[in-house]
Order: C-alpha cells, then structure tokens, then sequence
C-alpha cells in the first residue's frame, strides 16, 4: 500500500511536466496578458509532485532518524509550495477572467495561504489530527471561493476556451469535494487523496491546453488567410516589404526585433513604419492596429 501514493504521484508527475511544456508553448503563441501565470502555476505543481514523490520514497527506503529527518525536509519544502500554489491559485482565478480583485479578496487571499502555511507546520510539529484537518478546511475554502467567483461571473468570460475551462474546473471541483470528506474523516486516504486531487487537476489543465492551443492554431490560420498582401496591398497601395513589418507589427515585435527578424537596420524600420503610417493615414501603432482590426484583418 505505501507503493500506491507514489506510483500515484509518478503519474501526476508526467502530466504535470506536459502541462509545463504546453503551457510555456501556449504562452509563446497567445496574447493573454495573464497566460505566464500558467507556467508558474505548472512549474509550483510540478515541484509539489516532485517533493511528494520524494517524501514518499524516502519513507519506503529508509528507516529511522533518516527516514524522519528526511519527511521533516520534503515536507516543509511540500508546505511552502503549496501555500504559495494556494495564493496564486485565488489570483490567478480573478486573472484568468479579468475580474479586478478588491483590497479585502486580496487581504483574504494571503491571509489565507498564511493560515495553510501555520496549521501545515503545527500539523508537522505536533501530528495533531485537527491540524491535519484544517490543511483540507483551509484549501477547501479557497477552492469554494474560486468556484464561488468563476460561477458568478461565468458570462463575462469570452473566450471560449478559457468558459470551457472554467466550467470543467467547477466540475472536477465537486467531484473530487467527496475524496476530501473521506480524507479528512480517515486519516490512512490522505497519502493517496493529494496525488488523486492532484491529477484530476493537471489532467483538466492538460485539455485545456490542449483546446487552447487548436484554437490558437485555428485563429491564426484565419488570421493568416484574411490577411494576404493582395487584401492590403489593393486598398493601401504598400510595398511587400511594408506588408512584412505590419506582420511584425501584429505579433507585437519592437522595432528593433523587426530589424532583426528581417536583417534591416532600425532607421529602415522606422522609414517603413513612417511610409506605413502615411499610407493608412494613421499616427500610432496603436491606431494601426484598430485599423487592421477593424478590417478583419
């Protein structure tokens, strides 16, 4: 049985290191102003599993003070981790659908990761089982909070992807609400309701990715087919080489990152944004990129 928890932990950890990979692709490719907050959510996971993996271990391996000295190491790692999970995870939530958080929410949420972070060393400490429950209460109620906020403002959220997302996390949350119960009643499922948990999230973020990144795919394919040189170059009469700098442009390159992606100094840059903006009869990038916009292109 002590095998269970980290043959558990093996397979939450290859997922997760997905999640990492496609999240730092996706980020590469999507514009979300909060997308990194998917690779340092990805990469803290990751170090919990791993940490897990190695508490696990070293109590199968090794006896005695070793054995103690070691779990009291990987668990105060696995404690510092997860209450920093915890604070970025009510952050990140408020992010994701571009909700403003008040100074209270705010407050909340470090006093939150603060409380988990007291009760998990007490729990350490003194192996009082009501320590040992409140770990659960505390992440619980922020999960409850999260659902809560993502429930409420479900029809703000745009993107399809990102709704779709929403709505699974909500799902898997009240699935896995019995799991916690049980864990937090028997004192033996806990070892092996934290890789549970922990999978049924990382596999919801790997599908998620997995969409987000074949929507991508697919709005940049019907970005690329709408915007030809023929569809600009009829109505505004630039040059193909103008035509390439708007695309830099559109990805968000700097000028400087233009003239390296095209081998050009950065004076012809700004000669062919000058040429550009006289052509389209616009004074900024910003208006620029209105105006492409405005033309679906």
């Amino acid at each position: 049985m002590d095998a269970v928890p980290l043959l558990l932990s093996f397979l939450a950890l290859s997922i997760v290191s997905m999640d990492l990979a496609l999240a730092v692709i996706w980020t590469r490719r999507a514009h979300y102003s909060w997308s990194w907050v998917l690779i340092v959510f990805s990469a803290s996971l990751l170090g919990a599993v791993v940490v897990f993996a190695l508490d696990c271990y070293s109590y199968m391996v090794f006896t005695g003070t070793a054995r103690l000295v070691l779990h009291y190491i990987w668990e105060g790692i696995l404690v510092a981790d997860s209450a920093f999970i915890l604070v970025l995870l009510m952050f990140a939530m408020n992010w994701i659908i571009a909700r403003p958080m008040s100074i209270p929410e705010k407050v909340g949420a470090f006093i939150s990761g603060g409380l988990y972070l007291g009760v998990s060393v007490a729990s350490v400490i003194t192996s009082f089982q009501l320590f040992s429950i409140m770990q659960y209460v505390v992440w619980t109620l922020a999960v409850v909070y999260c659902v809560v906020m993502l429930l409420y403002e479900r029809k703000s959220i745009k993107d399809k992807s990102v709704r779709t997302a929403c709505f699974t996390l909500i799902a898997i949350s009240f699935a896995m609400l019995p799991v916690v119960v049980l864990a937090m009643v028997f004192d033996f499922l806990r070892p092996f309701s934290i890789p549970v948990v922990c999978l049924a999230y990382t596999i919801a973020e790997l599908v998620f990715l997995f969409t987000a990144l074949a929507h991508q795919e697919e709005m940049e394919n019907k970005e690329h087919a709408d915007f030809s040189f023929e569809a600009v170059s009829d109505k505004y009469h630039i040059t193909e080489r103008e035509f390439e700098v708007v695309s830099l442009i559109k990805q968000g390159l700097t000028n400087k990152e233009i003239a390296s992606e095209l081998g050009i100094s950065v004076n012809t840059v700004n000669n062919h944004i000058a040429n550009i903006f006289s052509k389209t009869n616009v004074g900024s990038r910003i208006d620029l990129l209105n105006l492409l916009q405005e033309a679906s292109w």
